[in-house]
């Protein structure tokens, strides 16, 4: 079935389509598998003609002419429509706390203008039910989180005229820290080099640092050779020895990839985020054999939660990998690292990586993999 004529003129208006926090890709695969198997469940909601929430179902909606129904909202104004989606989306459960902090901040910047600013400073001073006050409560933090929020998304719309993307940048998690982007607005002459910086030194930014060759020869017996290694260099591939591999010059989130990966992505400029979430998108199309990651242990982050939740058997690293580099001592990542392996062989992984560290496999494997070995 179409889509009926009338919900084609709903119209996608950029910024307010650049204040939503995109979806990961296996988040929108998962919307995509759910949509087709049970249609369009939820409305649309628009403003004037305005869509405010929905431009992912949309798109999916369009792509394979599935129904779906479009609701119209009553606001005043362009800033309420602005407010009703930072609201909305803070109901979202899967939200990082940076994607969180600029919702809530732009939603205090633009109380407070609306309410004049000498008039929200003195509620701010005085008034027990302040600006600040009112939105904690309403979304379970305290005031003066609500402050930083609010100098946060200030940092941010200052930095737009210097970098326009810089909205998506902290909504896709692709910047140092929030200290970082309120520096940069402080400093901007250097907020470029500022907001480049890689959040973990040892694994990323203009010095390559290399996997030491245990690891890598540990994967290469799970998965019995490694055929792409999408991002590397000639230089590393020496001990990965990939069949393929995918330089800086060739960028690798732009390239296909398949067979058996092996992967240390970058950190720079939030590339990891970029690099899994590209792995995730072919793990989940079935594009990929077996893939071995090894990214540090953030587990406060969106990415690596991502790619826990996708992984069929981790390997939480004991004590930090010493990294090297050509030309220069050998360097101590500044954190714990992780392996996570995507695959049909968990009990490989676990035989070749329990001497790294701590191993964990998912849930719904054990049973089958320990009767397997039983009835052997």
């Amino acid at each position: 079935m179409g889509v009926p004529e009338a919900v084609r003129h709903v119209a996608f208006d950029p910024e307010f389509q650049a204040m939503i926090p995109p979806l990961q890709a296996e988040e929108r695969a998962y919307l995509e598998a759910n949509i087709i198997r049970d249609g369009c469940r939820d409305p649309l909601v628009a403003w004037r003609g305005l869509l405010l929430d929905g431009h992912n179902r949309y798109d999916i909606c369009e792509a394979h002419g599935i129904d779906f129904e479009v609701m119209e909202i009553d606001l005043p104004d362009r800033d309420a429509a602005a407010d009703w989606i930072d609201t909305n989306q803070l109901g979202r459960r899967n939200l990082t706390p940076d994607q969180a902090s600029l919702l809530r901040g732009r939603r205090y910047n633009r109380t407070k203008k609306s309410n004049g600013v000498r008039g929200a400073r003195k509620l701010d001073q005085n008034d027990p039910a302040s600006t600040a006050e009112v939105l904690a409560k309403q979304h379970g933090v305290s005031a003066p989180t609500i402050k930083r929020d609010g100098q946060f998304a200030r940092a941010v719309e200052a930095l737009k005229p210097a970098i326009p993307d810089i909205e998506q940048r902290v909504l896709t998690g692709c910047v140092p820290s929030k200290s970082a982007v309120v520096e940069a607005a402080r400093e901007p002459v250097r907020a470029v080099e500022i907001l480049n910086k890689p959040h973990v030194t040892h694994n990323s930014g203009e010095i390559e640092w290399y996997t030491p060759a245990p690891y890598v020869e540990a994967a290469r017996a799970v998965m019995d050779g490694i055929d792409l290694d999408p991002a590397s260099s000639e230089s590393a591939n020496q001990i990965v020895k990939a069949d393929r591999i995918f330089t800086a010059h060739d960028d690798g989130l732009a390239q296909q990839w398949a067979g058996r990966v092996w992967m240390n992505p970058p950190y720079a400029a939030g590339l990891v985020q970029q690099f899994t979430a590209k792995l995730i998108g072919h793990v989940i199309a079935h594009d990929i054999e077996a893939a071995i990651v090894l990214v540090n242990n953030a587990t406060e982050t969106q990415w690596f939660r991502a790619l826990a939740d996708e992984a069929d058997a981790i390997c939480f690293k004991t004590g930090r990998i010493q990294f090297h580099a050509p030309g220069k001592a050998s360097a101590t990542g500044l954190q714990g690292q992780a392996f996570l392996y995507f695959g049909a062989a968990p009990r490989d992984f676990i035989r070749e990586f329990q001497r790294f560290g701590f191993v964990m496999i998912r849930a719904d494997y054990a049973p089958r993999q320990f009767n397997d070995e039983a009835e052997a």
